[in-house]
């Protein structure tokens, strides 16, 4: 909103050719002859990203003007409202112009390209009150109730291995373009199932479990495994480790060579978990049993499709009289692998 007729002008015209670089600066001119301090921030910050722009990505000299343009976000009051559409077709031209917290998009009738909406997890969408609106380059472009939320922000960048920025959206608004997005289903996180699983479908490890039930569509097993693969791949894993640890079983993924512990789930979990990827893989259940036939590991692998992306789900299990241990690896055919 802005409060002054010439500044609401000037947006006017702005918004007819947001990348005119010539219109920014001619209206830094007049923010600074305002004599307002706020203004005058203003004004510091469009110069600043304007002048960082001569510069190559990366380079010293860009980085140091980003930095000093910074510094100049806390003092700046204006706030910018504007159609989702119109700022993901501009978005560099926006952002050298406010910081992205200071703007909104409006979400009604934006459609989100698919292949964008399938980075981000439902649940991470709706427990956060983001949504993606648009890929540049490395950068996830996201809509959310609070920009100004830092400790989500970085949650975002580890979750979707993407640098974020945050621009604002109504509440109202952000609700109702998540349930267009998703749907207005229930939504299921792995953190709930590791925290409110229902009881397995087998308990008595010495006996043949009923695995007829664990490959059901709608069992909740058969979700947590799916859940548990599709968010190492968006964590952009290459590995999954599940194994029996006192009273709980552990979860690690492997990023960039370095193992990263999720949440452990409740020790009753890795038989009916176990014995579903065993299925996957076409590996016989028994290699999941406390007492297996033979302590010999056993190998399988599966196809799967993520983000229309086609990998192999290779399920390696070393049976234990404590319980199994199930390696998972996630190989893209065309990208060469070390192990």
């Amino acid at each position: 909103m802005f409060s002054h007729p010439d500044a609401d002008a000037f947006m006017r015209k702005y918004l007819e050719q947001p990348t005119d670089t010539t219109t920014r600066l001619v209206f830094a001119d007049w923010l600074e002859e305002s004599g307002q301090k706020h203004n005058a921030a203003w004004a510091y910050y469009i110069r600043l990203n304007i002048e960082a722009d001569r510069y190559p990505q990366r380079s010293r000299e860009r980085r140091e003007l980003h930095r000093q343009a910074e510094e100049y976000v806390p003092k700046i009051r204006a706030q910018l409202t504007i159609s989702a559409k119109l700022f993901t077709d501009y978005p560099k031209s926006f952002l050298q112009l406010l910081p992205a917290p200071n703007i909104t998009v409006r979400l009604a009738n934006f459609e989100i390209p698919l292949a964008v909406l399938e980075l981000m997890p439902e649940s991470v969408a709706r427990e956060n009150l983001v949504l993606p609106l648009d890929m540049q380059g490395r950068t996830l472009l996201v809509a959310a109730a609070d920009p100004h939320d830092f400790d989500t922000a970085q949650k975002l960048e580890f979750i979707l291995n993407r640098e974020i920025v945050l621009v604002g959206a109504a509440r109202e608004d952000m609700q109702e373009a998540i349930d267009r997005a998703f749907g207005q289903n229930e939504v299921e996180s792995v953190n709930e199932y590791l925290y409110e699983f229902p009881e397995p479908v087998f308990t008595s490890p010495a006996s043949q479990p009923s695995v007829e039930l664990s490959t059901l569509p709608n069992s909740p097993v058969v979700r947590l495994v799916n859940l548990i693969i599709q968010e190492a791949i968006n964590l952009r894993a290459d590995r999954i480790l599940i194994f029996p640890d006192p009273d709980s079983v552990a979860v690690r993924y492997r990023i960039d060579d370095e193992w990263v512990e999720r949440d452990r789930m409740p020790a009753r979990l890795l038989g009916p978990v176990s014995a579903r990827l065993a299925i996957l893989a076409m590996i016989p259940v028994e290699w999941t049993f406390r007492n297996p036939p033979s302590l010999t590991p056993m190998t399988g692998v599966f196809p799967l499709q993520v983000h229309n992306i086609h990998f192999h789900i290779r399920v390696t299990i070393q049976p234990s009289p404590d319980g199994p241990t199930t390696q998972i690896d996630i190989i893209q055919p065309d990208v060469p692998q070390s192990f």
